[in-house]
């Protein structure tokens, strides 16, 4: 650090308040979190100041510990001009390929909250749409280093035959260009079996979501499936939930909640703690039922509102860890909102149509472009000129979301939240947020006394 440079306060420095005693200053763009007693503070609050209005010379041994941590910066840096920067590099990046691909939009169970439920329902993709997908994820890959598939629905394991087939031949081709394969799936889970658990590992899946509802009794009425198949399928899961991780190494247990049933997501954790199920590579979470896709007119449950849920979230964390569970779900800077921004990202139908928005898969909305079985050439042309969904998307244009502190870590959420330069969906990622960044600074400081100590 030279005598004459000038530096400044990060911008995306954000003091939270834990107590009257402690103060906890939490770096956006890179997730550090620093602790301070009431002196602490005081004292980097002064250094801070010093270096935002210039009035006074700061402690230059304490910048230089700041600069490390992120908290401080060179004072000529854009700091949102280089966050915008690197979306828009991420955006146009074609090193991974990410492939998301509904077999069918056929589902075996009619859950009542389901945001496709108006969606119409499919047969399982085609042998002949099947070879144009292969071919056409084939002619995408020519820049990337990486396939990633997502396998969706309707309830994608109802194609079970057609994931399977379609796995081999994405493998071969990642084989014969030398890349890496990388899947993952979202599914209700029941028609797994002992078999197709054990298949995980070949199908390269390395990440699995399955959704639940809570007690049997809620699971049998919200999904419209007997009792007695409820209690099977609960049952099932707590067998093999073990084999499911080591299988692919990730597993999330998605738990949909509302007013009406929030107090059983508990009940889910104690379920398959009381069966031996304790792995840090779970990931229990709440998943929030709500409109905010705009894919449905309404949800026939009383629902939560953003500041409701987060309360509810941090309610949760905190169960989690006194259970002995792992927590995700730390703010992290984000390299993109979602994939639907990405260029070298699409979704696919059971008919072919292309599209960007995975929760809009099977719909209208995003589709840009479809697969021809018989024209691949001109799919390809199709995809090139045609002007695809959420290219131009960018939060930091948005005049809600502009100069907002959490930006690195939040990169305006959903798209489909903005329009016309506005934000048109509140904004869920600073509710709660003292509290969120406090429990998981304390956790992840637990966690290591605890390793230390171990």
């Amino acid at each position: 650090m030279t005598a004459t440079r000038k530096w400044k306060p990060s911008s995306f420095n954000i003091p939270l308040r834990e107590s009257d005693d402690t103060t906890l200053l939490f770096n956006a763009r890179n997730g550090q979190t620093l602790e301070l007693d009431k002196t602490g503070w005081t004292i980097v609050q002064r250094c801070l100041d010093s270096l935002e209005h210039e009035d006074a010379t700061p402690d230059r041994e304490l910048v230089r510990c700041l600069t490390t941590l992120g908290f401080v910066v060179p004072a000529e840096l854009d700091e949102f001009g280089e966050e915008e920067e690197r979306l828009r590099h991420s955006k146009a990046d074609e090193s991974r390929l990410f492939v998301t691909i509904a077999p069918t939009m056929s589902c075996n169970q009619h859950c009542s909250y389901c945001f496709q439920r108006n969606t119409p329902k499919t047969k399982v993709m085609s042998e002949e749409m099947q070879q144009a997908t292969i071919e056409f994820v084939r002619r995408k890959l020519a820049n990337s280093r990486q396939l990633v598939v997502q396998w969706f629905g309707g309830e994608p394991l109802i194609a079970y035959a057609s994931i399977t087939s379609m796995t081999r031949a994405f493998k071969a081709i990642c084989a014969d260009v030398g890349i890496d394969y990388y899947a993952e799936m979202l599914t209700n889970g029941v028609l797994l079996t002992p078999e197709r658990v054990v298949a995980l590992p070949e199908l390269g899946i390395k990440a699995l979501q399955i959704s639940l509802d809570g007690m049997p009794e809620t699971y049998s009425a919200r999904r419209q499936v007997p009792m007695a198949a409820a209690a099977a399928h609960y049952r099932f899961l707590a067998e093999h939930l073990p084999d499911i991780v080591e299988a692919t190494g990730s597993l999330t247990i998605r738990i949909n909640v509302d007013r009406e049933n929030i107090e059983e997501a508990e009940y889910v954790v104690r379920f398959f703690k009381s069966h031996g199920v304790v792995d840090h590579r779970i990931d229990f979470r709440l998943g929030f039922i709500n409109t905010s896709r705009g894919l449905l007119d309404c949800v026939p449950h009383d629902c939560f509102t953003n500041a409701e849920f987060a309360k509810e979230e941090l309610t949760f964390r905190r169960f989690l860890e006194s259970e002995g569970y792992m927590v995700y779900g730390m703010p992290r800077p984000k390299r993109y909102p979602c994939t639907a921004v990405v260029r070298n990202s699409f979704t696919i139908d059971p008919h072919g149509n292309l599209g960007k928005c995975i929760p809009a898969v099977g719909t209208s909305h995003s589709t840009f472009a479809r697969i021809l079985t018989d024209d691949i050439d001109r799919t390809m042309r199709d995809v090139t000129t045609a002007e695809m969904p959420y290219r131009r998307f960018n939060p930091f244009h948005s005049e809600e979301c502009s100069g907002c502190c959490m930006m690195p870590a939040c990169l305006g959420s959903c798209p489909k939240h903005h329009a016309g330069g506005h934000r048109v969906v509140a904004c869920s990622m600073r509710e709660a947020l003292v509290d969120k960044i406090t429990f998981y600074h304390r956790f992840h400081e637990r966690r290591l006394k605890t390793h230390a100590q171990a």
